[in-house]
């Protein structure tokens, strides 16, 4: 979205083509190619006809930076942050959503892949795990992640985790086979300390990431629904029993300014905000 407005050209021209098809995106080796910035893999975006429309990535969280190019052709670049603020001010996010659902992630495409390492990409796109219930690795919509602030505490959702207090969750999709017998198996309990469920979910009329412990079938679970307020992105933190829980923002001193804020559009949540 922020390519196809800002750059137009190719990008723009991908992003037409995903309103009929799925939009796709590729892990290209970069075998060393001097060519393209960033660290790791090539990740080349497509609906339908490739029109080589890439990207690569350095760094992490709201500074994360993402390198843009049409083919080999390097268009410029912007953090994580910046993109957001582009789009904020394009209110554009129901689009942005809608393109979120039709995301597939797919495998390693480069031509000289041996079949040892299609493999491995192949196990990489779902990347189940030995562990009763695992369905697959869950992956956070790009605009979800980042660091998050509040006024006592911070939190960051990787493409496939959540760290909060130093430590690391890792997030899978569930099996809805996972038995309540499961669920309490010790040895099971032991193994998933640090995994998490997580699925896309509606709430309150908010939608959100839904988390709950990986044995959990009781008691509240918490909903991580993106939103808006002055103007800025905001994570709200809901409980599935009811209430709001709390507000994070994407820097401290947005979190600190707005910290006995009262809005308006969050009175039907309940919770903090009517204290």
């Amino acid at each position: 979205m922020y390519a196809a407005n800002k750059y137009r050209g190719a990008w723009q021209n991908t992003l037409k083509n995903a309103e009929q098809d799925a939009l796709n995106v590729s892990l290209i080796q970069r075998d060393d190619d001097v060519n393209y910035r960033g660290q790791g893999y090539i990740y080349e975006v497509s609906a339908g006809k490739n029109l080589q429309t890439r990207y690569t990535l350095q760094g992490d969280g709201s500074s994360q930076k993402i390198f843009l190019y049409q083919g080999g052709h390097y268009l410029g670049a912007a953090t994580v942050e910046e993109i957001v603020q582009f789009l904020n001010k394009l209110n554009c996010d129901s689009e942005i959503s809608r393109l979120q659902k039709k995301v597939t992630i797919g495998g390693s495409s480069s031509s000289n892949a041996s079949a040892a390492d299609k493999s491995k990409a192949d196990d990489a796109k779902t990347n189940k795990s030995d562990i009763p219930g695992d369905a697959g690795i869950f992956t956070v919509p790009a605009s979800y992640r980042g660091v998050w602030y509040s006024d006592e505490s911070k939190m960051e959702l990787t493409a496939h985790s959540m760290v909060a207090d130093g430590d690391e969750t890792e997030l899978h999709h569930q099996s809805a086979n996972f038995s309540e017998k499961q669920r309490q198996n010790r040895d099971i309990q032991n193994k998933t300390m640090h995994i998490a469920a997580a699925n896309m979910t509606n709430i309150n009329g908010f939608s959100g990431i839904y988390i709950a412990g990986w044995c959990q079938n009781a008691g509240e679970k918490t909903v991580y629904a993106l939103h808006q307020e002055k103007g800025q992105p905001v994570l709200l933190i809901i409980g599935t029993g009811g209430g709001l829980h709390d507000i994070m923002w994407r820097s401290p001193q947005l979190a600190k300014k707005y910290a006995h804020t009262k809005f308006a559009d969050l009175r039907k949540l309940g919770g903090i905000e009517l204290n």
